[in-house]
């Protein structure tokens, strides 16, 4: 979520001198103290009146008269699309989210809320995972089970998920042949494909036989139309260390925290900023920042998530949330290299 927002370089290094400062320290950044951390040799004086600008701009505020200068929510932006050092993740944190992570007895569920607890951790934040829907996850195999009360349980095998059960209730009678031989049909046309694809394909190939009705295909339809394989309902959120953003200052006073907290309550605004991760064609890690953020309980964070993929098909989300005063850099790494981890040891299941 970037801008075309330009500043000359004085500016700019000003800006992240401010930034960094503040996010290390928590206070107010004055003039001197930027100008004694600059390369180029600048006056106090001269560092006061480029902060003017840049405040002047919306980049900085000054929260009390003789106070220093606090950076906006413009400023992170700007810092994080034009500023940040990214740089490799410190070898014994990249080591500890490996001992965490690794290893091939978990099942797809149980990689999703270790990697939240995991990223929860090692950033101090609170850690998210979005598991895959199950539209976007690929059939493997479909048995379909008829039961009283025009039910039918699908037991659908998939990936990166092993077996998922969904019970379903039609609108006429169908027999366990005619399950089987939907089922049967299912499986081997569409294996490896994913269900929300398969839907549309079914759909389509009904569309085209209206002349010539398909009584086998029309089963599959209503199936699809029952939801039996997938509908939009998005995967499983995993959330963790919620408590830890009240460890933050700026999340100190008891009715903003109750705010806040309510929010991660209120699982589908989470989920909503997640989805639009997987579903975003633009590659690697996204930031919402403060007012970039529609829901205003949520304005006094950032969000830093990014896809992870199982066989190079993007198919859920995670990430941190915490104050706009974050480390970026680290942050951004951090969850950069968790998504890939999470994308290897998912698609060798």
């Amino acid at each position: 979520m970037g801008n075309g927002i330009e500043l000359p370089k004085r500016q700019q290094e000003i800006l992240a001198s401010v930034v960094r400062r503040y996010v290390s320290t928590g206070l107010p950044v004055g003039s001197k103290t930027v100008a004694d951390e600059l390369s180029e040799s600048l006056s106090s004086a001269t560092v006061r009146n480029v902060m003017a600008e840049l405040e002047e701009a919306g980049f900085l505020e000054q929260p009390h008269v003789s106070a220093g200068r606090v950076p906006t929510d413009k400023a992170y932006r700007f810092y994080v699309d034009h500023a940040g050092r990214l740089g490799r993740l410190n070898p014994a944190t990249a080591q500890y989210i490996l001992d965490h992570l690794d290893g091939s007895d978990a099942s797809p569920e149980e990689l999703m809320a270790k990697t939240s607890r995991v990223l929860s951790e090692v950033s101090h934040y609170v850690g998210l995972v979005l598991g895959p829907a199950l539209e976007e996850k690929l059939l493997e195999h479909l048995k379909l089970v008829a039961l009283p009360g025009r039910r039918v349980l699908a037991v659908i095998v998939s990936r990166p998920d092993l077996i998922e059960n969904k019970v379903i209730r039609l609108d006429e009678d169908v027999s366990q042949e005619e399950l089987d031989r939907a089922a049967e049909y299912l499986s081997s046309e569409f294996r490896g494909w994913s269900l929300r694809t398969i839907r549309l394909e079914v759909f389509k190939r009904l569309e085209e036989m209206k002349t010539v009705p398909d009584k086998m295909l029309a089963r599959v339809g209503m199936l699809f139309h029952a939801g039996a394989l997938g509908s939009d309902e998005s995967g499983p959120l995993f959330v963790e260390g919620t408590a830890k953003i009240l460890d933050h200052p700026e999340f100190g006073g008891a009715h903003h925290a109750q705010e806040l907290l309510a929010s991660f309550e209120e699982k589908a605004k989470l989920v909503k900023i997640l989805s639009a991760c997987v579903e975003s064609p633009a590659v690697g890690v996204r930031t919402v920042i403060g007012r970039e953020n529609p829901h205003t309980e949520m304005q006094q964070c950032a969000f830093i998530v990014a896809p992870y993929r199982y066989r190079h098909r993007a198919v859920g989300a995670l990430g941190v949330v915490g104050p706009m005063r974050m480390e970026y850099d680290r942050a951004i790494t951090m969850v950069e290299y968790i998504a890939h981890l999470t994308s290897r040891l998912l698609s060798l299941n």
